[in-house]
This record gives structure tokens, C-alpha cells and sequence, in this order.
């Protein structure tokens, strides 16, 4: 790659990060990372029994003190409840409730449905490549600039 594709490259990405800007606004009172915890906690409990916090945190890829915070915040406007987990009293699991599950197909179920019709004229093969490829030039970035 020349460093003029390198320019171009990075060109895109700056659009393509604009388009986080169409994302429906959350409703008063929470912010877009809240959505995102409802959605994974969604997708977790369609796979397991039980969804942990320490889940979500691992799935979203970050600490468990930065995720508590979010949680709790959810568990306040009744997005979500803490119930004891089942084989380890100790262990907290989080449950949608009626009011989070309504606000995932809103915000989460809805946006998609609508943006899959919305890029319908983009071959499929090319979503997936992009896709491919946006987790390959990352890792290759992250490998390369960040240090431990």
C-alpha cells in the first residue's frame, strides 16, 4: 500500500465512523453505551441460562468497575434487575425487564430491520468483506501501536 491509499484509507474511516451519527438518539436520561449493554444482554441471555455481569463486561470488552456503574445506572430506570444467580449466591445476573426489552427492539431490533432495508443495494459479500477487513486492519494497528 502507498501512503496515498494509506491517506484514502484513513479518509474512510473517518466517514465511516460519521455514521454512528444515524443511530437513534436513546431516550432521556441514558446514553448510547446503555443501548448497547441492553442489546448485549439480549444476545447473552438467547445463548445462556444465566447472564452474569462479569459476562457483559467480557463481552463489551471492558472492566468490571467501568461496566458496574452502567449496570447500576440501568437497574435504577428499571431496564434491567439483578436476580441471585443459581449455583453461586455471591454471583449477581442480570434480567431485562419488560420496560429494557421493549426499549431492545426499539432502539436495537427496529434500527437494524430499517438499516438492512436501507442497504439493501450493497451485495451482501461486500458488507462481509468490509467487515472482514475493518477486523484485520485493526488487529494489524492494534499489534502494531499499542504496547503493553
Amino acid at each position: 500500500m502507498n501512503s496515498k491509499l494509506s491517506d484514502d484509507y484513513i479518509a474512510a474511516c473517518m466517514w465511516a465512523k460519521k455514521t454512528v451519527l444515524f443511530l437513534p438518539e436513546p431516550p432521556a436520561g441514558l446514553q448510547k453505551r446503555h443501548i448497547y449493554i441492553i442489546k448485549i444482554c439480549y444476545e447473552l441471555s438467547k445463548k445462556q441460562d444465566e447472564v452474569r455481569v462479569t459476562d457483559i463486561a467480557d463481552a463489551i470488552k471492558v472492566t468490571l468497575p467501568s461496566i458496574t456503574k452502567n449496570i447500576s445506572m440501568l437497574e435504577k430506570k428499571e431496564y434491567i434487575k439483578k436476580e441471585a444467580n443459581s449455583e453461586d449466591k455471591r454471583v449477581v445476573n442480570i434480567v431485562l425487564t419488560e420496560k429494557g426489552l421493549a426499549l431492545y427492539k426499539e432502539e436495537v431490533y427496529d434500527f437494524h430491520d430499517r438499516n438492512s432495508q436501507l442497504l439493501k443495494e450493497i451485495p451482501e459479500a461486500d458488507i462481509r468483506l468490509t467487515i472482514q477487513t475493518m477486523h484485520k486492519i485493526h488487529q494489524l494497528m492494534e499489534q502494531e501501536y499499542t504496547h503493553d
